[in-house]
């Protein structure tokens, strides 16, 4: 009787398979299609921007308002944050050949003679030039320069145009025992570069003009006499 029951208990189990594969195979199939007609909208990466509260910004505690933006005029201070650095490489190599050959022979000369001029001739032989140049010249040069320029300075605002740049200007006289510096930095700006602290990088001046005048001792000691100047102008060599 065991053995009957299990024999059942089978062939139910058989029976009922191809019935409940069937039925899961065509559920998927149908999802598939609901799926393709109706697709989920993805998600976006970026956040959505909420609607303002502006009960909760008047009145919240912890709600900071918007600051209004910031006006400029004519004559208010901007500090002007310098930051310049400039590397500078060169390689020049000149060669030049020049040769020159001249060579005359005078034939005749004037005399005077009765009434008139005439051809006068050469007792020791005809005068002539015979001239050669043979000349080489090399120039060969090499520049490696690195300059680098940090401070701050205040300026004023010279202008403010119709599109909200900033014209500024800013000069500082820097004296030192005997070394006086005089600096001077001009440029325009957008409204919306200047920092909350009042400040402005000078890589963000638009027709920058950074203007450095050294004059003392060191200078003197430094710089070429008016000698080198002039053959440097002159390049006779």
């Amino acid at each position: 009787m065991r053995n009957i029951a299990i024999m059942l208990s089978l062939l139910l189990f058989l029976s009922a398979s191809p019935t409940a594969l069937a039925q899961k195979s065509s559920l998927g199939a149908k999802h598939r299609a609901d799926v393709a007609k109706n697709p989920r909208p993805k998600a976006p990466r970026e956040l959505r921007v909420r609607k303002r509260n502006l009960v909760y910004e008047q009145y919240g505690w912890t709600a900071s308002p918007a600051a209004p933006p910031r006006t400029f005029k004519p004559g208010d201070l901007i500090t002007v944050i310098v930051r310049e650095q400039r590397t500078y490489e060169a390689d020049a190599d000149l060669q030049t050949r020049k040769q020159l050959t001249l060579k005359s022979e005078l034939e005749a000369f004037i005399r005077p003679i009765d009434r008139g001029l005439g051809a006068a001739t050469f007792r020791r032989g005809k005068p002539n030039i015979d001239y050669k140049l043979n000349q080489q010249l090399r120039n060969q040069g090499e520049l490696n320069r690195e300059d680098r320029l940090t401070f701050r300075l205040t300026g004023r605002l010279l202008d403010v145009k119709p599109n909200g740049q900033l014209v500024v200007e800013g000069r500082a006289r820097v004296i030192h025992d005997e070394e006086v510096s005089d600096i001077t930095i001009t440029g325009i700006c957008r409204k919306e570069d200047v920092t909350p602290d009042n400040t402005v990088l000078s890589t963000q001046l638009a027709e920058k003009v950074v203007k450095v005048d050294n004059n003392g001792a060191l200078r003197a000691t430094s710089s070429r006499g008016w000698f080198h100047k002039i053959s440097d102008l002159i390049s006779p060599y």
